[in-house]
C-alpha cells in the first residue's frame, strides 16, 4: 500500500473547501453543492441582511437558532484550526462558538469579513503545510464535512426566515 502525498490531501481538501464557502469554480465542477456562482456559504451570506441573520428561525432564540449563530460557530472553528496549525492550543470549547445569535448590521458586516479573513487563512497555511501530523490531518480533514453541514443548514434556515417574512 503506497502512501498519499500529504499536499494531494491538502489539494483536495482546499477544493472541497473552497466549493463549501464559495461554490464551484467556472466552469461549474460540483462535487456536493449547486452549480450556481456564489452558492457556497459566503455568497448566500452576503446577501442575508442583518435582520435576517438574527432572526431565530424556530422562535426560541437558541443557541444555533439563527444564521449569525451559524456564521460565528464556523469563523470560530476555522480560527480554532488556524491557531492549531500556527502552534496553538486546540479549544475545546466548542460551546463559547455560540455564544452569538443576533447581529446588527455593522458587526454582520463584521462577522462576514472575519469568517472570510480565517477562510483565506486557512488556505494560506494549508498551501504551505508539509506534513499533517495524524490529529492535524483528522481535523483539516473535518472543515470539509463540518463546512458542508453548514452550507446546507443555512440554505434551509434562509428558506425558513423568508417563509417568516411572508407571514403577516
Amino acid at each position: 500500500m503506497s502512501n498519499l502525498p500529504v499536499k494531494t490531501v491538502i489539494q483536495s481538501t482546499l477544493t472541497l473547501l473552497e466549493e463549501a464557502y464559495f461554490g464551484p469554480p467556472d466552469p461549474p465542477e460540483t462535487w456536493f453543492s449547486d452549480d450556481e456562482a456564489d452558492s457556497g456559504i459566503l455568497g448566500i451570506i452576503a446577501r442575508v441582511s442583518a435582520d435576517q441573520a438574527s432572526r431565530s428561525v424556530d422562535g426560541t432564540g437558541a443557541r444555533g437558532s439563527t444564521i449569525a449563530a451559524n456564521v460565528e460557530h464556523l469563523r470560530w472553528s476555522l480560527a480554532n484550526a488556524n491557531g492549531a496549525l500556527q502552534g496553538a492550543p486546540y479549544r475545546t470549547d466548542w460551546h463559547t462558538s455560540w455564544d452569538l445569535i443576533q447581529s446588527d448590521p455593522a458587526a454582520w458586516d463584521e462577522l462576514r469579513a472575519g469568517l472570510r479573513k480565517e477562510f483565506d487563512t486557512l488556505c494560506s497555511l494549508l498551501k504551505t503545510q508539509q506534513d499533517l501530523p495524524g490529529a492535524y490531518l483528522n481535523g483539516v480533514l473535518a472543515l470539509v464535512p463540518h463546512a458542508a453541514f453548514h452550507l446546507g443548514l443555512i440554505r434551509q434556515m434562509l428558506e425558513r426566515v423568508y417563509a417568516l417574512e411572508k407571514k403577516p
